[in-house]
């Protein structure tokens, strides 16, 4: 089986995090015996195409190559396009690449897998309209939770998603938030992300070095997070959070990981807070992630909205307890009480109050660490399982276009 991934997102290299979820899928499913074809928008450093980890990666050209930025950057499209309106000039023209480039490939396709309702979809729908091929279109969270306050995007993500042969949530808010767009709940498929389970981690040579000396020599209980700097994922609550717990005599430090436009407020912020002991650490590459992991005493996703957070994931992956937003996303991830908490959004002081209870309880907290690992296992929520059951979905879809149904 051949299938085409139509994405807006799909890392460069190994070092590289944007997409990371999605290339995880389709290695998935190459280990499962599937060829898959990867179309991705053109950067100004990424190759046309090559064969990475036995996906074959091809980028569209939609602009002149250096000035190719529309998908650049962890935020993605919708963050870029904040920062640098003049940038809204390319939209069409990457949905016109993605689209042309889409039909070229789905010739030989069996199954087209656009990734967002756009401009992916948009894109895969003119291919297997043209092939006449099935089309899966997933949602990853962003493209339906910015449709909710545009009438323009929500009217556009219907038209896709009633259009598609399958829609797929990683979550089953978005599944709800599919059926709102008029989707048949029986074409509607909830199929999370999925992670592959961290051995124990004993060797911390990518965080040695004198960089990295004092947060290595540090005692006290480390709250990590992993992910963007940009003003959805409101890291402020966490700096605010350690400013009460320091207040309160807990010896706490934050580790951020990761870039972005906030990271000069957050800085101000730290220093303004007096805050003894913050590690601002560049993004890191998705194989060393665990490795970070390994001297955190507790994961924080202090997000405003999320699709279904695919570093929580990770987190219970490593056996790490979570402290997440109570937002439809991480609410299907995390067990209050069982795998860790969730506070209200922007509410630092809940936020300190559950790592409070963390510090405090540290058998209970481990206790939280191993039952989140336990339940990715149980729930079969690994790499290899999430494979099969796009691979079934596939199948199911071009056995039905074969022998279509007669009403």
């Amino acid at each position: 089986m051949r299938v085409l991934f139509v994405t807006s997102a799909y890392p460069e290299d190994r070092d590289d995090a944007r997409g990371i979820f999605i290339q995880r899928i389709a290695n998935g499913l190459v280990r499962e015996g599937l060829e898959v074809v990867v179309l991705a928008p053109g950067t100004p450093s990424a190759p046309r195409r090559g064969v990475v980890e036995g996906v074959h990666v091809h980028r569209a050209t939609y602009w002149m190559r250096a000035r190719q930025q529309l998908a650049t950057g962890l935020g993605g499209i919708v963050p870029n396009l904040r920062e640098h309106p003049a940038l809204a000039v390319q939209v069409p023209f990457l949905t016109g690449a993605l689209a042309r480039g889409a039909t070229r490939l789905a010739s030989a396709a069996d199954v087209i897998h656009a990734h967002w309702t756009y401009p992916a979809g948009i894109a895969g729908l003119i291919a297997a309209r043209r092939r006449r091929v099935p089309l899966v279109v997933t949602s990853h969270g962003g493209d339906l939770n910015l449709a909710r306050g545009s009438q323009v995007l929500r009217s556009l993500s219907a038209r896709v998603a009633r259009a598609a042969d399958a829609c797929v949530a990683v979550s089953g808010d978005l599944a709800a938030q599919f059926r709102s767009l008029g989707v048949a709940q029986q074409r509607i498929s909830v199929i999370p992300y999925g992670v592959d389970l961290v051995e124990e981690q004993h060797d911390d040579a990518p965080l040695a070095g004198s960089a990295n000396a004092e947060l290595l020599a540090f005692e006290g209980f480390r709250m990590m997070y992993v992910g963007s700097l940009i003003p959805r994922k409101a890291v402020e609550t966490l700096l605010e959070a350690q400013h009460q717990l320091q207040s309160n005599g807990f010896t706490v430090g934050s580790v951020i990981v990761g870039d972005g436009p906030e990271k000069a407020n957050l800085e101000r912020l730290a220093r303004a807070r007096s805050l003894d002991h913050v590690w601002f650490v560049e993004s890191q590459p998705p194989s060393l992630v665990p490795r970070w992991f390994s001297i955190a005493d507790v994961l924080v996703l202090p997000s405003r909205s999320e699709g279904r957070p695919n570093i929580v994931l990770e987190a219970m992956a490593a056996g790490v307890p979570v402290v997440a937003t109570d937002i439809p996303g991480t609410r299907e991830l995390v067990q209050e009480g069982e795998t860790g908490f969730l506070f209200p959004v922007g509410d630092s002081r809940a936020l300190a109050s559950s790592i409070e209870r963390l510090i405090e309880a540290p058998s209970a907290a481990r206790l939280m660490g191993k039952r989140g690992r336990d339940r990715v296992e149980l729930e079969q929520l690994t790499t290899t399982h999430i494979a099969k059951r796009h691979i079934a979905l596939y199948e199911r879809l071009i056995k039905e276009r074969r022998n279509p149904r007669v009403e």
